[in-house]
């Protein structure tokens, strides 16, 4: 059960769900989630996005690439329904969908789509990121239907 607020935070009333545990190379992408933000690093050198992140920019290797606000919107690029929970704490979920979306800049991001009808999805739907808060001041990304 979540409900979905005027600022784009969902609150999950299940319990149990996992929390992300940021590594010193993904700190900067959770700090900013649980702030409601969605960021992502960008090399100023080839204009790529590297995602998930990484100590190096994925297309040329240049080393610390910038950490850039996106949009948090975009297209539907694939997904799959769930029938099977992977833990106790998402039974209640079941079925629910997971998708990959290529965010409006460029790189990819996935995601579970909340409150979707799976059978009216089609490759191409258009996604927003909204934040799922997981504990007290964490968070993670969600899909809802924009």
């Amino acid at each position: 059960m979540t409900d979905e607020t005027a600022d784009d935070t969902v609150t999950d009333r299940t319990p149990g769900k996992p929390i992300p545990e940021p590594t010193a190379v993904s700190a900067p992408y959770w700090a900013a989630v649980d702030t409601g933000e969605l960021r992502m690093q960008y090399c100023p050198v080839c204009t790529g996005w590297t995602f998930p992140p990484s100590s190096r920019c994925r297309q040329c290797s240049t080393r610390d690439p910038q950490w850039r606000p996106v949009a948090g919107t975009g297209e539907l690029l694939t997904w799959s329904v769930v029938h099977q929970a992977p833990y106790p704490s998402y039974g209640p979920d079941t079925p629910y969908v997971v998708a990959v979306a290529r965010l409006d800049e460029g790189p990819q991001l996935m995601a579970n789509l909340l409150g979707a009808d799976e059978t009216a999805l089609a490759i191409g739907t258009r996604v927003r990121v909204v934040f799922e808060e997981r504990a007290p001041g964490r968070r993670v990304p969600q899909f809802v239907l924009a």
